[in-house]
């Protein structure tokens, strides 16, 4: 129990130096009256719980996700990789997203990556 105390201590203090929030701008969209808000939501899971996952698209990263976290933002319809790192893990899946006015996509390990509607 000791050791299972002093090893979720060295990975909180870890996971205070990691990126968590905003860091870059997901692609712009070239008309944003036909444009989709996208919302992705890191879904909650004991797995990697105590660092943040990163998500990208198209292999750029984007924005830092805790559990339960959920990021939003405007892309033009078509084709694209999302994808995100936790840990040392790193999961990606090609994803539609559609002509609408909203969509919703749910991140989870182990390498969960659905469009949800």
């Amino acid at each position: 129990l000791k050791g299972l105390g002093i090893t979720l201590a060295v990975l909180l203090f870890a996971g205070c130096g990691m990126r968590v929030g905003y860091i870059s701008k997901p692609p712009a969209p070239s008309d944003y009256a036909t444009a989709s808000r996208v919302t992705v939501t890191r879904v909650g899971s004991i797995m990697g719980w105590p660092v943040p996952m990163i998500f990208t698209i198209d292999g750029t990263e984007i924005y830092g996700l805790w559990s339960g976290q959920s990021y939003s933002f405007s892309l033009e319809p078509g084709d694209y990789i999302f994808g995100y790192y936790l840990g040392f893990n790193e999961c990606r899946r090609y994803i539609r997203i559609e002509p609408k006015p909203s969509q919703l996509v749910r991140l989870g390990p182990p390498c969960k990556i659905e469009n949800a509607g």
